[in-house]
């Protein structure tokens, strides 16, 4: 495979302190994740990241808000120092609390209300829209997105060439729901894939998604 054969898009949440732990699972750990699948289909090709939560400033968006970053190989520890860390752990009362980083900026982190996910599948569509190489788009599902418009999107986004794989907390996703007809294993859309774990493989989702290509667009 050349270089930038494959575009890797993740979508992650924001909403909640517990995202932004150091270990499997949390946010810098699924960039990493990302970059090490992008790696394998693309070697030295980097991630399109797109963050999805509430509004730092207060105003509410039902749709949701969607910042887009970008990491490329070997620049994680710069990006995970922007967007991956929260340097005020409810300590911003106080004069000398640390700077807040960029997400802390963007982002109203720990005070999840309801916002959805239709502006951040608006943005992976518009990114589909303007790639004609395969895309494996990485999806992290919680406890407040609509499992129903992703699906939607899933099923609006097939005919173009890319893969989505879903994943999330165990106790965050509806398995009941991804479970019908098998679905999380392709059952109803082949383009689709879920993992009810946070710390999903790497190489599982690598092999999963070369042979939905070889399958597909051979």
């Amino acid at each position: 495979m050349t270089a930038d054969a494959v575009r890797v898009i993740l979508v992650l949440s924001v909403g909640s302190r517990v995202y932004f732990h150091g270990g499997a699972g949390g946010i810098t750990w699924q960039v990493r994740q990302a970059l090490r699948v992008a790696d394998r289909l693309s070697p030295g090709s980097g991630v399109d990241v797109l963050l999805n939560g509430d509004r730092a400033d207060g105003q509410y968006l039902e749709q949701g808000f969607c910042v887009r970053t970008r990491v490329e190989q070997g620049a994680l520890e710069q990006w995970a120092a922007d967007w991956g860390t929260l340097s005020r752990d409810g300590l911003s009362f106080m004069v000398d609390a640390s700077p807040a980083t960029r997400v802390e900026r963007h982002f109203a982190v720990g005070l999840r209300t309801h916002s959805g996910v239709t502006a951040v599948l608006r943005d992976v569509d518009a990114l589909l829209a303007e790639e004609s190489r395969p895309v494996l788009i990485l999806f992290q599902v919680d406890r407040v997105s609509d499992d129903e418009e992703i699906v939607l999107a899933v099923r609006g986004a097939g005919d173009r060439p890319a893969f989505w794989q879903l994943f999330g907390r165990g106790d965050d996703m509806n398995t009941s729901f991804w479970r019908q007809k098998r679905m999380d294993r392709g059952g109803v859309l082949p383009h689709l894939a879920v993992s009810f774990f946070q710390d999903w493989s790497y190489r599982r989702v690598a092999r999963r998604f070369s042979r939905w290509r070889k399958a597909t667009l051979s």
